[in-house]
């Protein structure tokens, strides 16, 4: 076999070349020979069943959203004094009412409140802090 060297053989020609501006005009020849096609357009508006559909699915729309705000409002409705008592007691302490007291409803709380020595009294006796109140 015969040495072969890349560096220093002659090259040997492909055989193929490309005329020139090939691929400039390649697109446009190719879009020449496709057929044009020729587009119906049909006006979306003009059909009788989209106006149809569309205010089917207004009036649905309207409905559902009434019947959805009216059980709303009516859930809100069926608790009652008792329910809310209950769940205030269990849940809220006179911390978090004072926490948010202004003012104004604290003078009017002043104004509803009465006081006497004897409440006061019971209400130290009752709850074992009457030294603590007294020393300070």
């Amino acid at each position: 076999m015969k040495k072969f060297d890349l560096q220093n053989d002659p090259k040997i020609g492909s055989g193929f070349k490309t005329p020139d501006n090939y691929f400039d005009r390649l697109e446009t020849q190719i879009m020449e020979q496709l057929p044009q096609p020729k587009a119906r357009v049909i006006p979306l508006w003009q059909r009788s069943s989209v106006w149809m559909s569309s205010i089917a699915a207004t009036f649905l729309l309207v409905a559902g959203l009434s019947i959805y705000y009216n059980g709303q409002r009516n859930s809100v409705k069926s608790l009652d004094d008792t329910t809310v008592e209950t769940y205030l007691q269990a849940n809220v302490n006179s911390y978090d009412i004072i926490q948010h007291l202004d003012e104004s409803d604290i003078k009017a709380l002043e104004k509803t409140i009465v006081l006497n020595n004897d409440a006061v009294e019971a209400y130290l006796s009752d709850h074992n802090n009457l030294d603590l109140y007294l020393n300070e």
